[in-house]
């Protein structure tokens, strides 16, 4: 077996942390961008949920300006 010597070791330790501290920043960023997608499909879900009623209303006053105007004439 290849003696290794205490500077190799400290060498290749430091090589590792530097890898573990460059993937923690990448994993990071990933979780900061999930975070944000997250809350983009919320946002859009509320978005979804006022849609229904909004168009609703919206139908109903363009069938009364209809009967409305046809009622006028």
């Amino acid at each position: 077996m290849e003696d290794v010597t205490h500077k190799q070791i400290l060498d290749r330790l430091i090589e590792v942390e530097v890898k573990v501290d460059q993937l923690d920043l990448k994993t990071g960023q990933v979780v900061t961008a999930f975070n944000a997608a997250s809350s983009a499909f919320l946002v859009l879900e509320w978005i979804g949920k006022l849609a229904k009623p909004i168009l609703w209303t919206v139908g109903a006053v363009a069938a009364f300006i209809a009967v409305f105007e046809r009622w006028n004439k």
